[in-house]
């Protein structure tokens, strides 16, 4: 009874997880390190409110370059702790990116707008990114449907001066991205596997990294590129509005 017991609290762990961090595809086995930091150079963390209290100094100091912070969610949900992680990621010499979490039931309209207005003028080092996922999300939109709010919200973004980048899994990409959208950047989540079959800029490779100044496990990104690779996607300050 006691073994049954453990089993099942493991199971509802791992669903804990999963329903957390939302990729949702692979194995991912903790403990375990994704990607490899002797092959990648440049590697990131990201995160939203369930991580909880950050120490970023401690992140920094653990070879974490980037991190990219979910902002916002739909046509009117706003992470709560997004400022906080942002200011503080940013003391801590981080390159800081924010990411929206799509919603196939919402106007693509509304989601820009809502995201931009978490933003204001912030400066950011990454480009805007659109989460793309159909974990999380309604089955019942038709994939045009979806297809045309999400480029609705890519033209808002994109005419207030901003570039925009796609975060996915394989499934997301097969449905939403390939012949359509690839001329975007793309940040592709693949649980363990280096995606092989596709052009990525950013990849994510475990939700249950460790990261010193982090109490939980982390979402651990490697950026595909040489450090100069790197230093030219960033986005220029003079860039974006003081």
């Amino acid at each position: 009874m006691k073994s049954f017991l453990r089993d099942l609290s493991l199971v509802y762990a791992m669903i804990v997880t999963a329903l957390l961090t939302g990729c949702g595809q692979g194995d991912d086995t903790p403990g375990q390190i994704y990607p490899d930091r002797n092959k990648f150079n440049i590697v990131g963390i990201d995160i939203s409110a369930h991580n909880g209290d950050i120490d970023f100094s401690k992140v920094a100091a653990d070879g974490i370059s980037f991190v990219i912070i979910k902002a916002t969610e739909g046509g009117t949900f706003k992470d709560k702790k997004f400022i906080d992680n942002l200011r503080k990621a940013r003391e801590a010499g981080l390159k800081v990116g924010a990411y929206h979490f799509f919603r196939f039931d919402t106007p693509g309209y509304m989601q820009g707008l809502n995201f931009l207005n978490s933003l204001q003028s912030r400066h950011l080092d990454l480009p805007l990114i659109i989460d793309i996922e159909e974990w999380a999300n309604p089955n019942s939109q038709p994939t045009q449907m979806v297809l045309n709010r999400l480029n609705e919200m890519i033209e808002h973004l994109e005419g207030h001066g901003h570039r925009v980048m796609l975060y996915t899994n394989k499934n997301g990409f097969a449905r939403f991205v390939r012949g359509r959208l690839e001329g975007y950047p793309l940040w592709i989540c693949s649980l363990v596997d280096e995606p092989q079959e596709m052009d990525w800029v950013i990849w994510q490779g475990t939700h249950n990294g460790k990261v010193n100044g982090i109490n939980h496990p982390v979402d651990i990104n490697a950026f595909g590129g040489t450090q100069s690779e790197w230093e030219a996607f960033l986005t220029p300050p003079q860039q974006t509005k003081p």
